[in-house]
């Protein structure tokens, strides 16, 4: 059975108690402490992101700089504790996450992501005024209608899974269609301040391409699935050039599951998170039940235990 890694976005760390029982793990421990060098690096200061994260319960209400580069960096450390205990056929991610996702498949160092990472935080500012909203419906899965009329706004969305999706887009455009989502049974409510995965980021995204014009990136070492181009990425420019596309396009995790399912016959999912928040809908799922997840921590958990007593 192909096993696959996946990787949620920024709101895999919203909850702190899933968050902070992987800093007790080796790998994770380690692997904090050599992202905190690099942050030092960079900002010209002492960093410590394990205690950050520890100190803050939510961190994205704190500091969304050092938000993006914890996220990445226990990311990286969970896929290396989770690599210590399984293999793994392939890996896919989601916004953020994809950040992990290309450190771990080998394309570039980790330090070269950190200083992407950090550069975004830094430059995210370049996009005009806009936010990213979640878009649930109020009861159950979206029905066709609903998501015939997100398509229908012009307004850049993503869709999680049945019944989870963002809106990126202008405050004005997104405040203008709240009184026909209420009428449809949709509620929408701001997550971010920055309207990640639209064509407002593409000047963020033409940063990123000045800071890595130099780079040599190099082809995945484990086979990598785009959630932004819904293709496998098989060159180190396929890599680069999802990079940039990330920041300003649509994510499709919802396409990316089914693809995976129906067209490579991926049957097993590893959910990194630390949260679930890009799987937890897959076993519950009348359509997707037939697709195992597991859980990182539960893979994991004894090597936290065991140190923790030591």
């Amino acid at each position: 059975m192909k096993t696959y890694a996946v990787f949620p976005g920024l709101e895999a760390l919203q909850q702190a108690s899933k968050t902070q029982r992987w800093l007790t793990v080796p790998e994770v421990e380690r692997t904090m402490a050599e992202v905190s060098g690099y942050l030092a690096k960079l900002t010209g200061n002492p960093e410590d992101i394990a205690t950050f994260l520890l100190e803050n319960a939510r961190p994205y209400r704190t500091d969304m700089d050092r938000l993006f580069i914890a996220h990445t960096a226990i990311q990286v450390g969970i896929t290396r504790a989770v690599l210590r205990h399984r293999q793994l056929d392939g890996l896919a991610g989601c916004s953020m996450g994809d950040f992990a996702r290309s450190a771990v498949a080998g394309s570039t160092s980790l330090e070269q992501i950190i200083g992407i990472v950090w550069h975004l935080s830094q430059y995210r500012s370049l996009s005009p005024p806009g936010e990213l909203s979640s878009v649930r419906p109020k009861d159950g899965n979206f029905t066709s209608t609903q998501l015939e009329w997100l398509d229908s706004t012009g307004i850049s969305h993503s869709l999680w899974s049945e019944r989870y999706g963002a809106l990126s887009g202008t405050v004005e455009a997104i405040e203008a269609i709240k009184p026909e989502a209420k009428d449809l049974g949709i509620k929408i409510r701001k997550m971010y301040p920055y309207p990640f995965h639209s064509h407002l980021m593409t000047p963020v995204a033409d940063s990123i391409r000045d800071l890595v014009s130099g780079w040599e990136i190099a082809p995945p070492a484990i086979p990598v699935y785009s959630s932004v181009f819904l293709r496998y990425l098989e060159t180190g420019e396929d890599m680069r050039e999802e990079a940039l596309a990330g920041a300003s396009s649509p994510i499709r995790w919802f396409d990316t599951i089914r693809n995976l399912r129906d067209q490579f016959g991926v049957r097993r999912l590893i959910n990194i998170g630390p949260t679930d928040t890009i799987t937890g809908w897959i076993p519950d799922s009348q359509d997707y039940g037939d697709i195992e997840v597991i859980d990182a921590w539960d893979i994991c958990r004894e090597d936290a235990v065991t140190l923790a007593n030591v």
